[in-house]
Formats: C-alpha cells, sequence, structure tokens
C-alpha cells in the first residue's frame, strides 16, 4: 500500500480530481480540458494495477513489464481514440491524446514502476 502514497501518485490523482472539479463546474481551461486527463490516465491506472499485483503475488519488489506498460499505451489508444469515435459521435479521435498517453506511461515507467525498498527493520 505504500506505493499509493508515493508523491507522483498522489499528485497524478490530486490534478485529476481538480480537473474534473473544474469540468463539473464548467470551466474548460485549454490544454488542461483536453488533454490532463489523458495524460494522467496511465500512471493512475498502471501504479493501482502494481499496487494489486504486488499484494496479490505479495512480492513489493514486482514492476511491471515493459511490454505491460506499451500494452497499456496501446489499448487505451486504440479503445478511446479509434474505436469509441467511430460508435460514438460525441468523441473525437486526437492524435495529441495518444502522445499524452504515451508521455503518462512514459512517466508511470520512469518515476512509479520501481521495486519497493524493504522497510528497516524496528530497533529492539
Amino acid at each position: 500500500m505504500r506505493s499509493l502514497l508515493h508523491p507522483f501518485f498522489l499528485s497524478c490523482l490530486l490534478l485529476f480530481c481538480l480537473n474534473q472539479g473544474l469540468e463539473q463546474a464548467q470551466v474548460y481551461i485549454w490544454p488542461l480540458h483536453t488533454h490532463l486527463d489523458d495524460l494522467l490516465c496511465l500512471p493512475i491506472t498502471l501504479q493501482l494495477v502494481l499496487v494489486v499485483q504486488r499484494a496479490y503475488f505479495r512480492n513489493p519488489a514486482m514492476v511491471l513489464p515493459r511490454w505491460q506498460v506499451v500494452f497499456a499505451w496501446a489499448a487505451f489508444s486504440v479503445c478511446f481514440e479509434l474505436l469509441l469515435p467511430l460508435y460514438k459521435p460525441l468523441y473525437t479521435a486526437d492524435a495529441l491524446d495518444v502522445a499524452a498517453y504515451a508521455f503518462g506511461g512514459l512517466g508511470f515507467a520512469a518515476i512509479l514502476n520501481k521495486p519497493l525498498r524493504p522497510r528497516p527493520q524496528a530497533l529492539r
């Protein structure tokens, strides 16, 4: 669970919530409104996936392999920028969103996808 307290993850989560709050208040600031959620999507999603896998396998040193990060980027890009706009005219495909997913994935890989250090033992 220490992974959920990482400052980068908490910053992403806070920025996402603030952006959603602005949108709920009908305050739209470009480029935040159009690309910030896409940028934050993979760091938040992949960190949650990593926390679940670490808990399931009871391995705090576990990290996601690069192929899983690339797969997540490709899956989000195809689903939300290719398929969803085909079936829902409300949504539009945007190459900058694909780039935002990529930068978010790179941020996750560089900052969050690290083994947890063992906790120091308490002195007896």
